[in-house]
């Protein structure tokens, strides 16, 4: 399970960062947020996702 959220989260923080990257490309384009609220979730769903996707799984209990 960890695999596909450290992918989903890797997938959806590049789009973010893509999506912050267009709005800043073309001022003239509505946006609501300033594109560094982009940028930042973006990057800090990068972060997270690398982190799901490296750490060691957990020791069983028994």
């Amino acid at each position: 399970m960890n695999l596909v959220r450290g992918i989903l989260l890797i997938a959806a923080g590049a789009f973010l960062i893509f999506r912050g990257w267009q709005i800043q490309a073309h001022p003239a384009a509505p946006s609501h947020w300033p594109v560094w609220v982009f940028y930042a979730v973006g990057a800090l769903a990068l972060v997270l996702g690398i982190w799901r996707l490296t750490r060691k799984p957990p020791k069983p209990l028994v």
